[in-house]
């Protein structure tokens, strides 16, 4: 089963070193990325479906060295004790509106991304979303101390259809933005319109 990560789906991750460092492939699966960054098949027209599939992620940050990894519903003391802040967010410029484009779109969108980061002086960090499986995954950008709102905006900003938003010392939560749909009472997931 295929499953969907929050910009939608790719074949690997093309992530760098260091937050502002060279782009680089940082392992052997990433290295197997498809060239032209098409989506598998995700509920892009359900979505409770998609929320379903951004829960079951699994989410993860390099600090110190070491992969951390986060989920949705669950605690995040291993980031929070390497990178205090009172606020995190994990935000993708990959596949706007849960649309396929093109790898070199996809890091396009995410140069402009880090070049927002920057502006606003924000800490971030190559971070990754990924199917259960692990058989697909997504560059993203842990973000520490961006409040819940600002990142639900830049979220907006960046054509996605959810982010993933917390307050130090509470679980992850997803935050979708768009209306609520009938029948869409998710756990640790909030609909932002």
């Amino acid at each position: 089963m295929v499953v969907p990560t929050l910009g939608n789906l790719v074949s690997g991750v093309i992530a760098r070193s260091l937050a502002k460092g060279p782009r680089v492939y940082v392992n052997d699966m990433d290295k197997r990325m498809s060239g032209d960054g098409s989506q598998h098949e995700a509920a892009q027209d359900d979505p409770i479906a998609l929320a379903r599939a951004f829960s079951d992620a699994r989410y993860g940050v390099a600090l110190g060295g070491d992969p951390v990894e986060f989920r949705v519903g669950e605690g995040a003391g291993g980031i929070e004790s390497r990178l205090p802040a009172a606020y995190y967010a994990f935000i993708t410029a990959w596949n706007p509106e849960a649309e396929s484009q093109p790898v070199g779109e996809n890091l396009q969108s995410d140069d402009a991304l880090v070049a927002r980061l920057d502006g606003l002086g924000m800490d971030y960090r190559r971070s990754w979303a990924q199917a259960p499986d692990g058989a697909h995954r997504e560059a993203g950008w842990l973000i520490a101390g961006i409040d819940p709102v600002r990142a639900d905006a830049l979220g907006r900003d960046f054509g996605q259809a959810g982010i993933l938003s917390w307050v130090a010392g509470s679980t992850v939560r997803l935050h979708m933005l768009m209306a609520m749909p009938d029948g869409a009472d998710l756990p640790h997931v909030d609909w932002i319109e």
